[in-house]
């Protein structure tokens, strides 16, 4: 098992893999990445509905993925943090009034906040991580809100058979063969990976 320490010492590490990574390379696989994802998702949107991460920081950009989906006629839901490492979910589009997190130092929209219900009628969810593995296994930044929220969404899809596909969005590096990340019992599996080369499905079973 790996200890608080070894995980934050692997987390701080692929942190500095990222913040060495040229601007211009991120800006430039943060497009490809983009539109890789848009290329995949859009014939086969049945809802018109995504939940998506807003990045920020070094964080792969999916700014120019909002808007372009906003474009399409899709509607697009992002986070927002609650107590107890919970979270709920708020429309976005363009110029959505912003606020300070009750629980957290960050920029949020504001308005009519959606339970995982909601997610009954998502044909997708982009998370964020740090890195992800072929099997799908991903880290996050600590807090936990992503491992809660995929569990009960898993178990969701297991009782219902209904529910949307995930994906992480990460730099080309930061998708790495199984066994590289430390993986624990908590957590939850993505289902699929998309960076600049393109959308691949995970296999947490291979």
């Amino acid at each position: 098992m790996t200890t608080p320490a070894e995980k934050a010492r692997f987390r701080e590490d692929w942190r500095g893999r990222r913040r060495d990574l040229p601007l211009p390379v991120r800006a430039a696989q943060s497009a490809a990445l983009t539109e890789a994802l848009l290329q995949w998702y859009l014939p086969r949107a049945e809802h018109r509905r995504v939940a998506s991460v807003m990045s920020y920081g070094t964080e792969p950009d999916t700014a120019r993925l909002h808007a372009r989906l906003h474009r399409e006629g899709v509607e697009v839901l992002v986070p927002v943090i609650e107590p107890e490492r919970q979270m709920s979910w708020v429309r976005w589009f363009p110029d959505v009034s912003m606020g300070r997190s009750s629980v957290a130092p960050i920029q949020e929209p504001l308005g009519d906040r959606l339970t995982a219900r909601t997610m009954q009628t998502v044909d997708l969810v982009v998370v964020p991580a740090l890195v992800v593995d072929a099997h799908g296994y991903r880290m996050g930044q600590g807090g936990g809100y992503y491992d809660r929220f995929l569990d009960g969404l898993r178990a969701e899809r297991e009782r219902t058979g209904r529910g949307p596909l995930t994906v992480a969005a990460v730099f080309e590096h930061e998708l790495v063969r199984p066994g590289v990340l430390p993986v624990e019992s908590f957590d939850q599996p993505v289902d699929a990976v998309v960076t600049a080369r393109g959308v691949s499905w995970t296999d947490p079973e291979a």
